[in-house]
């Protein structure tokens, strides 16, 4: 049975969980007000870098029992949802009433949420100076459905208010509009988890194949899905820089520098070699001084 209209108490609620001091937490209290009244299984917020070439998944709601998925979605590359963009701009939303029935064209989007065990979805763009700034939407895991437009229309009105405060916040912070580094912090995977860790521990990545390696401070090494270039735009420009085809170091990472017999290579502070490719040397130069 529809939901009766939202109160105008409710929605002062709502202004008031965004307008206080941990923004974190009143956007959960949003996304679980509106997950639970919508009869979503998860609500979620995706935001975009200024590039517009990684996005986020920022803010997740789930439902007793339903997995959560928001750090699996850490630094994905734009390209990856190409389709729902399209959909976005061209319909102003994208509602898949069954995952199962997508299009051939958008066939390895819907392997990925298959494997989040999405059965149907909502998405709403929210637009920042005419560029997609943020989505926000509702997961179903249980059942096939469709939200009608009254829960849409009061989703649209929520992400608008959602997209304020977080945008607000993100204007007001040096470190934007890498939204996911604001807390120098970086997902990487750990079995079947992942584990948050400062930006300042990552000492090199590697490229292995279609994957990356992280190598950490302890000698620690985690697999990762994002490629070398994908790890580029999404790293301090200032902090990291490229030395190989497929290679990125952290600068202050760097004990000493060796170009002896025409050779390149820099000394990491763990004892790691590595070698310098002979296209990236002017940039290493100028980041070194010398």
């Amino acid at each position: 049975m529809e939901s009766q209209e939202l109160s105008i108490a409710d929605w002062k609620d709502v202004v008031g969980w965004l307008l206080q001091d941990d923004i974190d937490d009143g956007v959960a209290h949003v996304l679980r007000l509106f997950g639970t009244r919508h009869d979503a299984d998860r609500a979620w917020v995706i935001r975009y870098d200024a590039a517009f070439s990684l996005l986020w998944n920022t803010h997740e709601w789930t439902a007793p029992g339903v997995p959560p998925m928001v750090t699996d979605l850490q630094g994905v590359p734009v390209e990856a949802g190409l389709w729902i963009h399209e959909g976005l701009e061209r319909e102003g939303r994208v509602m898949i009433g069954d995952i199962g029935r997508m299009p051939r064209r958008a066939r390895g989007l819907q392997a990925e949420f298959q494997r989040q065990g999405i059965r149907s979805l909502l998405a709403l763009p929210v637009l920042r100076n005419d560029k997609l700034a943020f989505q926000i939407g509702y997961d179903s895991f249980h059942r096939e459905r469709i939200w009608s437009e009254d829960q849409i229309r009061e989703l649209a009105d929520a992400a608008e208010l959602i997209a304020r405060a977080l945008w607000n916040r993100g204007r007001n912070q040096a470190a934007f509009p890498s939204f996911a580094l604001e807390a120098r912090l970086i997902h990487l995977r750990v079995g079947v988890g992942s584990v948050a860790i400062p930006l300042s521990e990552i000492l090199w990545i590697e490229a292995d194949g279609d994957y990356t390696v992280v190598h950490t401070e302890g000698k620690r090494r985690n697999t990762e899905r994002r490629s070398i270039r994908d790890w580029e735009s999404l790293l301090p420009r200032e902090e990291f820089i490229r030395i190989h085809r497929g290679t990125i170091v952290r600068v202050d990472a760097i004990g000493r520098f060796d170009r002896s017999g025409g050779q390149w290579a820099v000394m990491l502070s763990d004892g790691q070699a590595l070698p310098v490719g002979r296209a990236y040397r002017p940039v290493l130069r100028i980041h070194l001084g010398i």
